[in-house]
Parts: C-alpha cells; sequence; structure tokens
C-alpha cells in the first residue's frame, strides 16, 4: 500500500523526474527481479526447465524487493521536486548532526553529494557510458557550490523523535 501511495504521488507531483529515475534504473530493475526469480530455492513453475527455471518463492521476493526499490524511487523523485537538490543535501547535513560527534565532516559528505547530484542531474540524456570512459578532456563546468545550512524548526524535532521512537519501539517488538 506504501509502494502504491508513493508511486501515486510521485505519477501526480513529479512525473518527468520519476520517468527519468525509472528509465536510469531499469536494468536493475530487471536484474533484481531476475536474480530473486532465478536464484531463490522453491517450487519451480516451469518444471520443464529444472533447475534453470524461477521458482514462486523468487518471484514473490522479486516482486517484493521491486515495490520497495518502486516506493524509494518514487519517494525521492517527489522529495526532489519538492525540496531540489539544495534543500535535500541541507536537510541531509542537518540530519546527520549526530554522526559528527563520531568524527563525520558533514560539510565535506554534503557537498560531495551535491556535486554528484548536479553532475547527475546535468549529464546528456542520451549519452552512453563508453562515452564517460573515452572521453578524457570533456569535464562538466559547474560554477559555485553554494551549501545552505537551515535550523530545525521544533516540529522538525519532534518529527525526528517521533521517527525515532517510533523505529526503536518496531525493534524491541520484533525481537
Amino acid at each position: 500500500m506504501a509502494c502504491a501511495a508513493a508511486l501515486i504521488a510521485g505519477v501526480s507531483f513529479a512525473s518527468g523526474r520519476l520517468g527519468l529515475l525509472l528509465k536510469r534504473t531499469r536494468w536493475l530493475i530487471a536484474s533484481l527481479v531476475l536474480l530473486f526469480a532465478l536464484a531463490t530455492p522453491g517450487v519451480y513453475i516451469l518444471p520443464a526447465l529444472g533447475g534453470y527455471g524461477p521458482t514462486a518463492e523468487g518471484l514473490w521476493l522479486g516482486l517484493e524487493h521491486l515495490m520497495r526499490l518502486l516506493f524509494v524511487l518514487a519517494t525521492l523523485s517527489v522529495l526532489l521536486q519538492l525540496t531540489g537538490v539544495e534543500g535535500l543535501v541541507a536537510g541531509l547535513h542537518g540530519v546527520i548532526l549526530p554522526l559528527a560527534w563520531l568524527g563525520l565532516d558533514r560539510g565535506r559528505l554534503s557537498v560531495r553529494l551535491m556535486l554528484v547530484m548536479q553532475y547527475v542531474e546535468k549529464s546528456p540524456p542520451g549519452r552512453h557510458w563508453r562515452d564517460w570512459l573515452e572521453s578524457p578532456g570533456s569535464k562538466p563546468a559547474f560554477g559555485q557550490i553554494c551549501l545552505h545550512k537551515t535550523r530545525f524548526a521544533p516540529t522538525d524535532y519532534a518529527v525526528l523523535a517521533g521517527l525515532t521512537i517510533g523505529i526503536l519501539a518496531l525493534i524491541g517488538a520484533v525481537s
């Protein structure tokens, strides 16, 4: 149900971006389903193929992981449409504050993520991966990168606390 809701939101708010993400991950999607269908032990759907055929359990696992991937892609497309790359990186910069206490450089991570996101967004759509390897002199020129730092509002802290409590309750209920 969550995947269906995310896909409806993705098609409603960010259909172009969702379509681009789905196009870019089409081989990942196909290999994910095929790997689970063909490599998971279980009851063979096509017994004539023997050990080379897909299993029912493998197809269900492949479908489950496909739904998870579609949920992530649809949610990411809506998030990028509503906040943009800069807003997403600024939010991530704030959320990973506890990791800074462990020695993680939040600024460096955020700038690298922003560079990757800008490179992916501005790369030519029809460019083949072999072209990237064969053309050493064609580097994209980016201007100045500005990392916007945002302060959390009390509602942000309340949502993070609620999510943390929910995750801890779920972990406690499972174990």
